[in-house]
């Protein structure tokens, strides 16, 4: 588990450092991003620092006793994105092609801190029984 929420924090962390340092080549280079309007540098930055603040709430989920509260914290901006997201496939009706980038590259890593929680919460009841 620990491991799954490294890599999870190293995916979002490097996203959001990417928006921070270079948001006009994270602009160029992310996936369907042109189509949501044009190149807004302070907005990307804004949106890259919320990465940063999940990736530092999903480090300290790697402290077992702080682990609800912190994947809790993370799941406030990266789970908020992904179900605008989702929200947006069905109003919008977009293709099979970017349902499922958006599902790959957002829904899936945003809500696997959930799985994370669910598999601590069982190993701790076995542990306590």
């Amino acid at each position: 588990m620990r491991t799954l929420l490294i890599i999870i924090a190293i995916y979002q962390g490097a996203n959001g450092a990417l928006m921070l340092a270079a948001p006009e080549l994270w602009y160029g280079i992310a996936p369907g991003v042109h189509d949501t309007g044009p190149l807004n540098t302070h907005f990307i930055r804004d949106i890259g620092l919320a990465f940063l603040a999940a990736t530092a709430a999903l480090l300290l989920a790697l402290n077992e006793e702080r682990r609800t509260a912190a994947v809790i914290a993370a799941l406030v901006f990266l789970g908020g994105h992904a179900g605008l997201h989702i929200v947006e496939m069905f109003a919008d009706g977009i293709g099979p092609a970017d349902a499922l980038r958006d599902i790959v590259l957002i829904v899936v890593p945003a809500f696997l801190p959930l799985a994370i929680l669910r598999r601590s919460g069982e190993s701790l009841r076995r542990a306590a029984s």
